[in-house]
């Protein structure tokens, strides 16, 4: 029995308009119940206190190469600016990739030895973070940050960032840093919606349909959402795949939730919790602990939600799956996210999913040629956000929920030590008040980027008219990061890609109207069992591990 205090810290993977996707132990614990961080009045003053201390001072030397997916170069420009006028020894490089391709592009990087690049995002790459190619933060945490002359672990909110330290192990790695938030919404066309006499927006999932259907008539598309594959995996429309699977699943969390004799047992916890399908925070990981090796196990046995081919619950969940995907773009399967957006910001498509920066991002975008494909940008018009509207029916066992998570996915390359100490001394810049302000500047005056959500970071105060609209977003509750089976096997088993990619082109045809629902579930049944075994040995499990799924696996 495992008797040490606080709570198993897992994976929240999530992608913000990329999101999502490589599961694994080494990253944080979303938060129970994400919102606003906490300001600080003083954060301001602090920032100016730090910004008159002379750069002259700083001894460090060296060059730090940053290669972040589809980022604003001008913001990280200002902070890459702003770090060396502080640190004249050392150079930063500003090198950012486009989301297309990042993927490929970093696993490639690795393949003629240690990369260049130092900073990246890490959360598609798995493989490489369970091979330990990125520096672990924890050893850093209890360092003092020489920009606030405080350990940096108290600088940081890591309760908003879903981190425990007292719950930290051996075996615990933080691989990634993630010290903003992202909560997945619905934005709506209010024009296109008065037009067709819709004059609220949406609560439930057919209340939706009926407006989508009005929508369509009209000659609107309903939804623009990409279709690729990669938005099929990581992207927008596989948060929808996983999101309303997660409404007719939620009881996964009594078979793989952790037993008294599991090596994964906190009594502080475990003894404590009871199943409520009225709270959407409880199954959240500072609640209650999961056993992976239980979740495998299920997989095997076909027990509960992890059944699939003949389980009502997944039936009824495909059905309405692919009637919202009836009012996609045409040619969906072939639309990328970008185009899916332009379809929203030219008036063809009356939703589209975002977070609360397009509260800020929209207007900057509205005026963006290349966004739009007009001379001078196109005329705005008025926008709302909605949350996720509930599938309703028997199967259904508690209210939709979202994607609400800390985010990110902020990696740096593992070096050696004097560069691992570089890389982190600028990190913990970027997470000081100095920094972040010089960040959030950037952003302000950028056409090309918008914060997400409330940072995770203490001493800073957001705008009064940014930190109001961050507290508008009503938490609904969270499913990203929980080993679930909507999370696990919607869109193939766990993100084993070779399983991912039959899903896709499986799901193709089932929204096609080439498969029934049931030759649908039974295919995908076929898909989890053929790649089980594969993906296992992938994250360093084997089968017969579940012949005692209470015990820890060896290291492998």
């Amino acid at each position: 029995m495992n008797k040490r205090k606080g709570f198993i810290v897992l994976l929240s993977i999530v992608m913000l308009l990329a999101l999502l996707s490589a599961c694994t132990k080494a990253a944080p614990t979303p938060p129970d119940n994400p919102g606003t961080a906490a300001s600080n009045p003083t954060g301001e003053d602090q920032g100016k206190e730090d910004a008159g201390k002379d750069p002259a001072a700083s001894q460090l030397t060296g060059n730090i190469n940053i290669s972040l997916p589809n980022a604003s170069a001008s913001v990280w420009n200002a902070v890459a600016e702003a770090y060396m006028k502080k640190n004249p020894g050392v150079k930063v490089k500003v090198d950012n990739k486009p989301a297309e391709g990042y993927k490929e592009w970093l696993t490639a990087q690795f393949a003629a030895g240690v990369p260049d690049v130092d900073l990246v995002t890490n959360n598609e790459v798995g493989g490489l973070v369970n091979s330990k190619k990125f520096m672990d933060f924890y050893p850093y945490f209890d360092k003092v940050n020489p920009y606030t002359n405080q350990p940096w672990q108290d600088t940081l909110d890591l309760k908003a960032m879903g981190i425990n330290l007292e719950g930290i192990g051996a075996e615990d790695h933080l691989y990634n840093l993630n010290f903003e938030s992202v909560q997945i919404v619905w934005v709506y066309n209010k024009e296109i919606f008065q037009k067709v006499g819709i004059t609220e927006a949406p609560k439930t999932f057919n209340e939706m349909i009926d407006a989508f259907n009005k929508i369509k008539k009209a000659g609107y598309t309903p939804l623009a959402l990409g279709g690729d594959s990669k938005s099929m995996w990581s992207g927008q429309a596989g948060w929808l795949v996983r999101i309303y699977a997660d409404q007719y699943m939620r009881d996964y969390i009594n078979i793989i939730r952790s037993q008294e004799q599991d090596y994964t047992y906190v009594p502080e916890l475990d003894e404590q919790w009871k199943y409520d399908l009225t709270d959407p925070y409880n199954d959240s990981n500072s609640k209650v602990t999961k056993n992976e090796m239980r979740l495998w196990k299920a997989v095997k046995d076909k027990e509960g939600p992890f059944k699939i081919a003949g389980n009502p619950q997944w039936k009824a969940y495909s059905e309405n799956l692919k009637k919202l995907f009836d009012y996609v773009p045409d040619g969906f399967f072939g639309v990328k996210e970008d185009q899916a957006y332009n379809l929203f910001l030219t008036g063809k498509a009356a939703t589209m999913l975002g977070t609360p920066a397009s509260y800020w991002q929209l207007p900057k975008d509205f005026a963006d040629e290349e966004k739009t494909g007009a001379t001078g940008g196109v005329k705005p018009f008025e926008y709302g956000f909605f949350n996720m509207p509930s599938m309703e029916g028997p199967e259904v066992m508690a209210p939709a929920r979202t994607i609400q998570i800390p985010i990110g996915f902020y990696g740096f390359v593992n070096k050696d030590a004097k560069q691992n100490e570089l890389n982190v001394d600028f990190m913990m810049y970027l997470t000081s008040p100095e920094g972040y302000a010089v960040y959030l500047d950037a952003i302000q005056k950028s056409d090309d980027a918008s914060l997400s959500g409330a940072p995770a970071i203490k001493g800073i105060t957001l705008p009064d008219e940014m930190a109001a609209a961050f507290a508008d977003f009503k938490p609904i509750g969270n499913t990203e990061g929980y080993t679930s089976a909507a999370n696990n096997l919607a869109r193939g088993m766990w993100d084993y890609q070779p399983s991912v990619q039959d899903w896709v082109g499986l799901v193709q045809r089932y929204f096609s109207g080439k498969l029934t629902t049931d030759q649908y579930l039974d295919q995908l049944q076929a898909n989890i069992d053929k790649y089980m075994e594969p993906a296992m040995k992938e994250a360093k499990k084997e089968l017969s591990d579940l012949d005692h799924p209470e015990r820890r696996p060896p290291q492998r």
